[in-house]
């Protein structure tokens, strides 16, 4: 009960005591014929003694609830300061940083969604640390294969040594570049960008599982532009050897819609003419249609900027070639599925594949895993891609990749 208050409440509670005492003097000196009177004195002042005894008690716990909110109150106060004072060195540490913070955001989430991917790992082999020392997995034999429908197994290609495992408790991002091989003369003409994510308990993370995993936990943006970074000065050195190069960096529509990473992506090919001109931009067809109004704003960006366009996962109904050309997609992805499931090619590809050729946008068949799916990509196709060319191989941001032998075909 609050200090003003208590006098008031004794005042109040004097009255009634005061009527009791009246009404025990009646008793006492009047005698039996003011038993009535001084009876319903007592009763009265007995009810108000109550009604105070009660207004008091009820007083007494609303201060006392008060008194646990400004507690509270005192406690968030300073939880707010202490989060005010983490949010201003975390902005001053992205400030002196970069997306080196973004990185390390990423990092994070993905030890937080280890335990989802405990049985993920299997048997396979350790890699290098991601640094300044390692350098990029040398290419071992490379099986051959018959681009025009010969049903030979290419050889095993000789499994590498095994590299020392490495050390646990630190995380690390990684990046690989797949070959994108020309079918007609079995060369690579261009890289694929994947990453990998080595956790603190030594488990690799595979592209395809980090990425969704990203997504779920709404890492892509920062996740793609790291990736860019890593690949610009890969790719720098790549087109000093080989201008025509090109490497493929997959991206999500989130990134896409993400004013921040848009927008030092955006920064990136403004300040980087070279990199602009070999980095081609894919993402899914479906995603295309899925863009919001931000992210449809930043896809024309990155095509007024010069950026290359690609789509994968894409099936023929419904592409509008023109409105595509006109957008900056140059290459078209497709499964090899599409390209022939079974029955050979049909009249319906080979005008797709003309009408493609006409306005400079080339096909690629991705994710080929056997002689037969090879051999229909080579009959519909430019370009392919696929553990059957070549696995994904391990490099570090600046460093050259020496292009895999070229596969000779065999003779039919």
């Amino acid at each position: 009960m609050s200090r003003h208050m208590a006098p008031v409440m004794l005042g109040l509670t004097a009255f009634p005591l005061a009527a009791i005492g009246i009404a025990a003097y009646l008793v006492g000196s009047a005698g039996p014929q003011s038993m009535a009177v001084a009876g319903a004195i007592l009763l009265l002042s007995c009810c108000i003694l109550l009604a105070v005894t009660v207004a008091v008690v009820k007083l007494q716990r609303h201060d006392e609830w008060l008194w646990s909110q400004q507690d509270s109150l005192r406690e968030l106060a300073a939880k707010s300061e202490d989060l005010a004072t983490r949010l201003e060195s975390v902005e001053q540490a992205h400030a002196d940083t970069g997306t080196t913070a973004q990185l390390a955001a990423v990092a994070r989430d993905m030890k937080m969604l280890r335990r989802e991917l405990h049985d993920y790992a299997g048997a396979q082999p350790a890699w290098r640390h991601f640094g300044p020392e390692a350098e990029p997995a040398a290419a071992g034999p490379q099986p051959q294969w018959r681009p025009y429908g010969e049903v030979a197994e290419p050889p095993a290609a000789a499994a590498p040594p095994p590299k020392p495992a490495k050390a646990a408790g630190r995380e690390e991002l990684t990046l690989l570049l797949e070959p994108v091989v020309e079918l007609a003369s079995g060369s690579t003409s261009h890289y694929r960008t994947m990453v990998g994510l080595t956790d603190s308990s030594g488990k690799p993370i595979g592209h395809d599982d980090l990425i969704l995993k990203a997504d779920q936990g709404g890492m892509r943006p920062a996740l793609d532009l790291r990736m860019v970074k890593m690949v610009a000065p890969v790719l720098r050195r790549l087109r000093n050897r080989n201008p025509g190069l090109r490497i493929f960096v997959p991206v999500g529509k989130e990134t896409l819609g993400a004013p921040l990473e848009a927008a030092k992506i955006l920064a990136l090919l403004q300040k980087d003419g070279d990199v602009a001109q070999g980095i081609v931009f894919e993402f899914a067809q479906q995603d295309l249609g899925a863009l919001d109004a931000a992210g449809i704003e930043n896809l024309a960006k990155l095509a007024r900027n010069g950026a290359t366009l690609a789509l994968r996962e894409v099936y023929l109904g419904g592409l509008d070639l023109t409105a595509l050309r006109q957008l900056g997609v140059r290459f078209l992805s497709f499964p090899p599925h599409a390209v022939d499931a079974g029955n050979g090619p049909n009249a319906a590809w080979a005008d797709f594949v003309k009408q493609a050729n006409a306005r400079q946008i080339q096909v690629i068949v991705g994710g080929v895993k056997t002689p037969q799916q090879a051999a229909a990509a080579g009959r519909a196709a430019r370009f392919g891609h696929g553990p059957f060319f070549a696995p994904p191989r391990k490099v570090k941001p600046d460093a050259g990749i020496a292009a895999p032998a070229a596969r000779t075909a065999n003779a039919a």
